[in-house]
């Protein structure tokens, strides 16, 4: 077990130091997506602002609530599209050309492979400037969290990286049975932005949807909740417990759709 992480590791440092490589030679991207980034905090920073010049709550959090809230949606989308949209993102394209028989003969785990063989790495960056907002909000709010909430912070943000990751693997995995699902990515986008308000401030169909059929509650309001106090022991408990869930899931999906895979060649 321990060998086949330190083998992992040394393909993800491998990994991330051909992506960056490649990257070194289109700086101008970095500029590009850093002012794409500012402009789309910007956008949402003024959406919020429109909307609590008429309310002064939103599902019961005020304003400097939510904009902790839009840094870690901030900081998640910024996994996706630095880690899962270039990488899994990908594994239909490879399913149709045969490219994947090539990935099935290396000495890696062909999941792990095709997670992370790509790598967009200017866009860390949003994951920044992600998580500088929520720090800023943070302050405005009052309630600096201590040691013991960052560390629920960063358990809660791994178990919303895994969610999401997870709810990646189960969509492109879709491409072991159908043609294109490449729309499978703009469903999620669609989905996914709903995450950028507290669960609480939908109704209780779409809350609980948000919360059991599609979890993206749990991609953001709980690490939120884990940095301003609002999270409790057992939901801390109930949040590992549905990572490591839907991580099996997402496993055995995998598994099962990898044996219907014969090649390019049929």
């Amino acid at each position: 077990m321990i060998g086949r992480i330190r083998h992992g590791a040394v393909v993800l440092r491998a990994f991330w130091q051909l992506n960056w490589l490649e990257e070194l030679q289109y700086r101008g991207n970095f500029i590009a997506s850093l002012l794409g980034t500012v402009f789309w905090l910007a956008m949402a920073l003024l959406t919020v602002a429109l909307y609590f010049r008429h309310t002064p709550t939103l599902g019961g959090w005020d304003y400097w609530d939510v904009v902790v809230l839009l840094g870690v949606f901030n900081a998640l989308a910024g996994v996706v599209e630095s880690v899962l949209r270039p990488g899994i993102g990908h594994l239909p394209t490879d399913v149709r050309s045969g490219a994947l028989d090539l990935v099935l003969v290396r000495p890696v785990d062909a999941q792990f492979y095709v997670s992370f063989r790509r790598l967009d790495v200017w866009r860390f960056a949003d994951v920044v400037l992600g998580l500088g907002l929520s720090g800023y909000a943070l302050v405005h709010t009052g309630r600096v969290p201590d040691a013991g909430r960052l560390v629920a912070f960063v358990v809660t943000f791994a178990v919303a990286i895994a969610v999401v990751y997870a709810i990646w693997v189960t969509l492109m995995s879709f491409a072991f049975w159908f043609v294109a699902v490449e729309n499978m990515a703009a469903l999620f986008d669609s989905v996914f932005d709903a995450a950028r308000y507290p669960v609480t401030a939908y109704p209780g169909a779409l809350r609980f949807l948000f919360v059991y059929l599609i979890p993206i509650a749990w991609t953001t309001t709980i690490p939120d909740s884990a940095l301003t106090g609002r999270l409790g022991p057992a939901l801390a408990l109930w949040a590992m417990a549905v990572g490591i869930a839907v991580l099996a899931a997402s496993r055995l999906l995998w598994r099962v759709a990898l044996r219907r895979y014969t090649s390019a060649g049929g």
